[in-house]
């Protein structure tokens, strides 16, 4: 057995469950220190393997020792039973609390099923009182956990519950059940009787202590008679040996005894009081007597008589108990104490006598009126609040609790009365010497039954619950208890113990003993001398123990003595690659350093366990001689062909068993691939040929130039191809066409967008036939090229047309136009608006202008924005034309911006020319619109004629025939293109993602999910999808270079034919745009032809991995999956839930199988699955959203889709649809109603129906006592946040995020729904089946309402943030404050800058440092969202109110 330490208390036999507002995680001080003492505590599951193995076999008395997991025993046999049988599961405890414990622990480790806690808080009693009720309790509940006494009840005394329904009976605490116990009594009279009449019996299963079972032999053969069991105690391997539970240091500190009967005791004024309130009590005034005095009867007469003659009544008992409890407490603790005790009896009394509720009993309410007076009659003081005159003992010890030289104190003080644990620890908590470094609380039992009157002298302790949480979490340091503290209830292990009173029995000594069970412990015992005779028997059974643990201690010796000697030709596992060897020396520590390494998933214990057995296959015994042979037991989430090993040798010494079982495991790792040739576990280098890690930007080839073929073919006089393209105007007020040719095949185009400015665009579209029907009159034009033309005006004034050939020849299909056509025409008034006017002087030759108005004389020089010289000193009545400029670049392939320029002056005409200084082009101004297009139709063809080149060279094989497509694949985003990869590649990945992940898992049938994980991560990374572009020359494809046409010039076919572009140059490309072209070119293969098509460009680029049809893959882990697996009981009911049956049942069952399960050999874990599902979910949600168009009909754009996938796939929302998605079972309670008074009836039971919701993680199987926690702190939460995240996701109008960071959910909830979408679809071979799933779970429905159109704001509040922010950075500074956590958030702290920035957000009270940065962040973001808009209102405040917009206060800021 192992000791590891870990910072969580010792889970004694059960869990420690979390306060329901409370996260495990972060409980701490204001010092950051950690408020849960750090403890040793053992990993036995090969032990409690063991021992379930034997509850299988028959039924056993579990005789563990305290602190070693027997409860956990119980939790695996109750998980057996309840797959196994459809019969119920009673768990008994012989207290309450106990019980409630233990019920608190199985339905937080057991989920799936229904359980219930009967008590006699319960009115228990009354259920016999209305036929039927047990059988309507016990509907549906399939465990059962109580007290002995009501099982007892229930099946033998009146018979409610049949023998026949129980299927297990779980007895803790079993060394109970002897002579007239109530589970004793159960055995013999129900249970023997059964089994002598060969009827159905429950299986048996007992828990206890072993200390107290070793103590008399003659009582453990009893135990087992009497409980139809054998007792066992798991085998002491040499681990457990050498795992020595710590024994305390005993120590007796005599306090010199109490004052007796005749001393003189001092008695103080509340005392005296209280004894003179009680003998003034009128015996004849007793509600009781008057009562009796009212009843004629002669029954009545007689206890009258009797109550008068010996003071017998409820009032005069509980007055004469007062004053020898207040005379004790006096005695025992010190007349201080006695004051406290009166005063505290006294005001809580009253204070609940004047409390407008009433008990339903006559008499008991009128006996509270009663004493309530006479208390008032004493009118008792409270003593000083510093506890001053103390008894010896008391004083003893603080003196002890004073000279403690622990560090950190942690302990409890041990006492038989429950008021003492009242008074007791209000003087440790407030005394001055010891309240600064003790903080103490205090525990006693529940004494409450109902119908029975409740004593007035213990004092009421409603902070139990509260007090045991705080100490387990460290709030306290020192508990005061009684005796219910000294068995079952799970508290952290102390390094103090101290037993004010003494022990009653043997059985108490070592309970209170097993507390103190850290390194350097103490038992203090207060004796009265050291002559008492209990303190001898004490030392006596001390020695004894000693003397085991020094016997224990040598046969340790002994064993490595052995071992040493033992081993002796062993083979060696040796590598002949590398020359690494494996000896049987080192095995153990490597095959625990490979299931270290197998995850980092939490609440699993990845380490390896062993069990010994002798050459039969029976348990042994370290302490017998004899050969023996070990098992090594590995993860489950292994294959089951790997997952155990047997020792190769027999052996004497068990260590070295062991160490042979660890080695022929190790070889088996090795053979199935698992260890690489150093033997060390497989890394990701060994898992895929590793690639060299790539900077953000290397060199590439420059992109292909198709222009210099098209230069190639017009020399060489190639066959023209033609076809048609016509210009729009987005007004339709101008349609243009023409005819382009090219001496190779033109390309089709899909119609697109050009922008002319920020409001006006064209539209270019092609006919998709080559051959085109010219119209009458036109075919003599068929070998005009009006591409000089329109060259000469649009650019011919910025730089000189040669006449060479444009490699696009286009020409006009509706008027045929010419070069000479430029400024041919003088100036024409009427004729003007539709041609482009140009300048005839120096300074403005040839510039081509819009006609805007006529002036017959010379405006005002302020009237215009612009003029040129000579515009002062001309005549005044000189004519004038009024233009704008022609722009000198449109035709952007996305909107522009539009930007207002506040002017400087009310000008009202942009520009004017003289009149005589201006001519007219006789060509039509729309053809210099399409002129000034030439350039990015150019560019557009060019897109075209690279990605047709592609498609018929390197992407042949796959035959994507849409050029479109390829063309959206191979273009960046900062080409500034109308089409860019984004969207595919946002397909693509996801595609590539789960080809990967089904090739990987079908291939590596024994990688488990790690390695899995990192073969898949190797093959789709940047890295590998870089360099798999480049060495299939896909680089010189991809269109980066952005669409500016700022230096446009034209190129011709002359100069590529002399000057040919240089084919060894090179570029700089994002290593990423290199992978995110490859995946955009897999999405495209996907969209063309499905997942045949894409698995196909995948085997073109990642090349080195055998990739296969995703239906092969499937039918390979199909056939991994047996046929005869049965469906456990408690899954019956999943399969409704999920609405699909499965062929295989083993499917389901692996995917609702965590990796902590460790019942008997479960076949496999939910991790591959889960590794599956997450691939398939991504994949389907991806898939879903790239179909989706907005509200205009429009694909959604790439940053929607991130954010949709993002709020849509994340463990947050998923875990919390685990949470939701649920079935319903019925369930009765009753309701006991009382008799009215003075009516004797029995009392009314009232069935009552409701409802019990079982989500779907419910139905997760598990053994982990630590996540059982946490699933049941998370139930509370997602009660308590339930409907608040349900109207945020369903109808509000922002994520929530800051909801999700307080429910806490953990990964383990969203890891079930993705194993079970692996499961469905490995199952079905269906994805239309795990949508199906998707959408009766509600998340396809979440999908439908973000993309609806509501509204609903999805980005994260962390993201958001650094958007408003702009360059600033934001930093989160998280401190705890109180029981919740403080967030500042500094906006523009620059780094290694002592000054932090600007505070924008401060929020308090958050659950958990994540919800902090959230609430942070959102809170930041509001601040920043109203700075923006105050901003906006500002800048739109200055804006000039003009009636015109001027051309030059107006410019169009191309995004490209």
């Amino acid at each position: 057995m192992e000791l590891e330490e870990v910072p969580l208390p010792e889970q004694e036999d059960t869990v420690q469950l979390p306060a329901p507002e409370q996260t495990t995680s972060e409980d701490s001080d204001d010092s950051g220190r950690s408020l849960t003492p750090r403890v040793m505590i053992m990993a036995a599951r090969a032990y409690q393997r063991e021992m379930l193995e034997e509850s299988l076999k028959q039924n056993i008395i579990v005789a563990m020792d305290t602190g070693s997991g027997k409860t956990q025993v119980a939790i695996l046999r109750i998980q057996e039973e309840l797959e196994r049988s459809d019969k119920i599961v009673w768990f008994l405890a012989p207290t309450v609390e106990l019980a409630t414990q233990q019920f608190q622990v199985i339905n937080s480790q057991i989920p799936g099923v229904q359980s219930k806690l009967i008590c006699g808080a319960d009115n228990v009693e009354a259920w016999k009182f209305k036929p039927g009720v047990w059988d309507a309790i016990l509907t549906n509940i399939r465990v059962v956990v109580s007290t002995y006494q009501i099982l007892f009840d229930a099946a033998v005394s009146h018979g409610f519950v049949p023998i026949e329904k129980l299927g297990l009976v779980v007895i803790d605490e079993a060394h109970n059940c002897v002579r007239l116990n109530p589970i004793a009594r159960f055995m013999r009279e129900l249970y023997q009787k059964h089994k002598l009449e060969g009827r159905h019996v429950p299986h048996i299963l007992g828990l206890t202590a072993s200390p107290l079972m070793r103590s008399k032999l003659a009582d453990l053969e009893l135990l087992e008679q009497t409980l139809d069991a054998v007792c066992k105690t798991p085998n002491r391997h040499r681990e457990e040996l050498l795992a020595q539970v710590n024994r305390p240091e005993m120590i007796a500190i005599p306090y010199g005894g109490l004052p007796g009967p005749k001393d003189d005791v001092k008695t103080t004024l509340a005392m005296s009081r209280l004894r003179e309130a009680f003998y003034g009590l009128d015996i004849r005034q007793d509600p009781a007597v008057l009562r009796l005095k009212s009843d004629r009867t002669e029954r009545s007469q007689e206890a009258l008589r009797k109550a008068i003659l010996t003071y017998d009544t409820y009032c005069q008992k509980q007055m004469r108990a007062f004053c020898n409890r207040a005379g004790e407490m006096c005695q025992v603790l010190g007349p201080w104490a006695a004051d406290y005790y009166i005063h505290k009896v006294i005001t809580e009394f009253i204070s609940g006598a004047n409390t407008s509720t009433v008990s339903g009993d006559a008499s008991m309410d009128e006996e509270r009126l009663y004493l309530a007076k006479t208390f008032l009659q004493i009118g008792s003081l409270p003593p000083s609040e510093e506890p001053t005159e103390l008894s010896r003992k008391v004083r003893t010890l603080i003196s002890i609790l004073e000279s403690c030289n622990q560090k950190d104190p942690y302990g409890i003080i041990f006492v038989k009365e429950r008021a003492t644990v009242a008074v007791l620890s209000r003087i440790l908590s407030t005394h001055a010497s010891i309240r600064e470094r003790y903080r103490v609380g205090s525990m006693v039992g529940t004494s409450k039954a109902p119908g029975k009157k409740q004593t007035i002298l213990d004092l009421g302790q409603k902070e139990d619950v509260l007090s045991l949480q705080n100490f387990r979490k460290g709030k306290f340091n020192l508990l005061v208890a009684t005796s219910v503290l000294e068995e079952g209830i799970d508290v952290p292990v102390c390094n103090m113990v101290i037993c004010f009173d003494k022990p009653d029995n043997l059985k108490s000594f070592i309970q209170r003993r097993g507390r103190a069970r850290m390194s350097v412990s103490r038992l203090y015992l207060l004796v009265e001398n050291m002559w008492d005779q209990s303190l001898q028997e004490w030392q006596l059974l001390e020695k004894e123990m000693k003397e085991k643990y020094e016997d224990e201690m040598r046969e340790i010796k002994q064993l490595e003595g052995m071992e040493s000697s033992e081993i002796d030709n062993y083979p060696i596992l040796r590598d002949n690659r590398t020359g690494a060897q494996l000896t049987i020396h080192d095995a153990k520590q490597h095959l625990d350093h490979f299931c270290a390494t197998l995850s980092t998933r939490k609440f699993v214990n990845w380490s390896p366990y062993y069990k010994v057995c002798d050459l039969q296959g029976n348990p042994i015994d370290s302490h017998q001689p004899g050969l023996r042979k070990a098992t090594v037991h590995l993860p489950i989430s292994l294959a089951p062909q790997l997952r155990s090993a047997e020792s190769l040798h027999a052996w004497p010494s068990e260590a070295n068993a062991c160490r042979d079982a660890a080695f022929q495991a190790y070889v088996k790792l090795y053979d199935a691939g698992l260890i690489n040739q150093h033997l060390l576990p497989m890394r990701e280098t060994d898992l895929v040929e590793d690639v060299e890690q790539r900077p953000g930007m290397i060199k590439v080839r420059e992109q292909l130039n198709p222009w210099t073929l098209v230069a190639q073919a017009w020399s060489s006089g190639a066959e023209l191809s033609r076809r048609r393209l016509t210009l729009t105007k987005d007004d339709g007020s101008c349609s243009l066409p023409f005819e382009i040719s090219l001496p190779v095949p033109v390309p089709y185009m899909e119609d697109f967008i050009l922008y002319w400015d920020a409001i006006s665009s064209w539209k270019v579209s092609m006919d998709s036939d080559i051959v085109m029907d010219l119209p009458d009159g036109a075919s003599n034009r068929q070998a005009d090229d009006h591409t000089f033309a329109l060259l000469s005006m649009a650019f011919g004034h910025r730089w000189p047309i040669p006449d060479k050939q444009y490699p696009i020849r286009f020409v006009s299909l509706s008027e045929n136009i010419s070069p000479d056509g430029v400024a041919a025409n003088q100036f024409n008034h009427a004729s003007a608006p539709n041609y482009l006017v140009r300048g005839t002087t120096a300074f403005t030759y040839n510039h081509p202008h819009v006609f805007v108005k006529y002036l017959p004389v010379k405006p005002p020089a302020e009237m215009v924005r612009k003029y040129f010289a000579g515009f002062e000193e001309a005549p005044h009545d000189t004519q004038w034309v009024v233009v704008r400029s022609f722009p000198k670049r449109a035709g952007y392939f996305r909107r522009p911006l539009r930007c207002h320029l506040p002017s400087s002056f009310p000008a009202k005409y942009p520009r004017v020319l003289r009149l005589d200084e201006v001519k007219m082009d006789n060509i039509p101004l729309v053809f210099g619109y399409a002129a000034l297009l030439i350039p990015a139709m150019t560019m557009a063809l060019e897109s075209h004629l690279v990605a047709t080149h592609l498609a018929q060279s390197r992407l042949k094989d796959i035959g994507i025939t849409d050029v479109s497509m390829i063309i959206r694949a191979i273009t960046a985003t900062g080409a500034g293109r109308h089409v860019d990869y984004e969207r595919v590649e946002f397909l693509g990945d996801a595609i590539l993602k789960f080809c990967t992940t089904i090739n990987c898992t079908a291939k590596y049938l024994y990688y488990p999910e790690g390695y899995l994980s990192a073969s898949k991560d190797k093959i789709v990374s940047n890295s590998r999808l870089c360099r798999a572009a480049i060495d299939f020359g896909l680089d010189k494809y991809i269109i980066n270079k952005p669409a500016t046409q700022s230096h446009w010039r034209p190129i011709y076919v002359e100069d590529l034919i002399a000057n040919p572009p240089n084919p060894h140059a090179d570029r700089l490309m994002s290593t990423k745009t290199l992978a995110d072209v490859v995946e955009a070119l897999i999405g495209t293969a996907f969209i063309s032809g499905g997942l045949p098509k894409a698995l196909s460009c995948m085997s073109l680029f990642i090349t080195g991995f055998e990739w296969q049809d995703i239906d092969v893959g499937r039918q390979t882990l199909y056939d991994q999956a047996p046929d005869d697996e049965v469906l456990p009981h408690t899954m019956r009911q999943l399969e409704s839930l999920i609405g699909y049956t499965f062929t295989k049942k083993a499917l389901l069952v692996e995917a609702m199988t965590h990796p902590s399960y460790n019942a008997l050999e479960p076949r496999a874990s939910l991790d591959r699955l889960e590794f599956v599902g997450d691939a398939i979910l991504d994949f389907l949600v991806v898939r879903a959203l790239y179909e989706v168009h907005d509200a205009n009909g429009k694909p959604l754009e790439n940053g929607a889709l991130h954010l949709l996938r993002t709020a849509l796939v994340n463990a947050d929302i998923l875990g919390f649809l685990a949470m939701e998605w649920a079935i319903t079972q019925g369930r009765v309670e009753a309701e006991v109603f009382s008799a009215s008074k003075g009516k004797r009836e029995p009392p009314q039971v009232e069935l009552v129906q409701t409802e019990v919701r079982l989500p779907l993680w419910n139905f997760m199987r598990h053994s982990s006592a630590d996540m059982g926690a946490h699933q049941q702190a998370t139930s509370v939460r997602h009660a308590a946040m339930r409907e608040e995240l349900r109207q945020a996701l369903w109808e509000g109008g922002r994520y929530p995020w800051c909801g999700f960071a307080r429910l806490q959910v953990q990964k383990f909830y969203s890891d079930v729904i993705e194993s079970l979408l692996g499961a469905v679809w490995v199952d079905s071979g269906s994805l239309e089946e795990c949508e199906g799933v998707l959408e009766r779970m509600g998340l396809m429905g979440l999908m439908r309402r973000f993309v609806g159109g509501e509204g609903v704001h999805l980005m994260h509040p962390k993201e958001e943030i650094g958007v408003l922010g702009g360059n600033q950075r934001a930093r989160y500074e998280v401190e705890k404050e109180g029981e919740g956590y403080r967030c500042r958030v500094w906006l523009g702290e620059k780094e290694g800058d002592k000054d932090k920035g600007e505070c924008i957000a401060d929020v308090k009270g958050c659950g958990s440092k994540e919800e902090a940065r959230l609430k942070g962040a959102e809170e930041g973001c509001r601040v920043l969202r109203e700075r923006i808009r105050q901003k906006k209102e500002e800048m739109e405040g200055k804006e000039l109110e003009e009636g015109e917009i001027r051309e030059e206060e107006e410019v169009d800021v191309d995004v490209n």
